[in-house]
């Protein structure tokens, strides 16, 4: 088994391939690069959805690195599971990052439109009026796979939500402070 102790995830499986040091360097056979690009492509979302990782930068994301077996991808091997994860509707690379931080989707956006809404339809919260900062991080979404969630990604499910007239967001009085009513 992986040491993985120095993992926030300290209760994580780890697949077997992560032990094996071969793939932590890109594959030059495209039938095994694919292979490998599948392994990696699962472990990054399923471990992010395990410790409810949202975004990651990849010069220092923890997972790209395993040092029981004291290896760790080059940027080459990062990006090109960034660009796998991102080819897959899985990742998205954030704006102003550089390409350095990295948005994983272990849900599609519309199935984070859903929990957002099935969230205030369960608890009464239809025509109710929070602010962004409260769904992404407030005692009221405790338990909810959300909760956590960027503030940015957050406002993005909401703006989609806006367009099928199902939140209203509004200003606040802060520049920053953005309101949702739902509707």
């Amino acid at each position: 088994m992986v040491d993985s102790s120095f993992f926030s995830g300290g209760g994580y499986a780890y697949p077997d391939f992560y032990a094996y040091p071969p793939y932590f360097t890109l594959q030059p056979v495209k039938e095994t690069r694919e292979k490998q690009m599948s392994c990696w492509r699962d472990l990054v979302v399923s471990f992010t959805r395990a410790n409810r990782v949202f975004e990651f930068e990849t010069k220092t994301f923890e997972l790209f690195e395993n040092k029981s077996i004291n290896r760790s991808l080059n940027e080459s091997a990062r990006k090109a599971i960034v660009d796998d994860l991102c080819a897959h509707g899985l990742g998205e690379t954030c704006e102003g990052s550089g390409g350095g931080t990295v948005r994983v989707l272990w849900r599609s956006l519309q199935e984070w439109q859903s929990c957002v809404l099935d969230w205030a339809h369960r608890t009464g919260r239809r025509g109710d009026v929070l602010t962004v900062e409260e769904l992404c991080d407030s005692s009221e979404v405790a338990g909810e796979e959300f909760r956590g969630m960027p503030p940015s990604m957050m406002e993005r499910i909401l703006r989609t939500l806006e367009k099928q007239k199902k939140v209203m967001i509004f200003q606040g009085t802060d520049q920053d402070d953005l309101g949702v009513k739902f509707l």
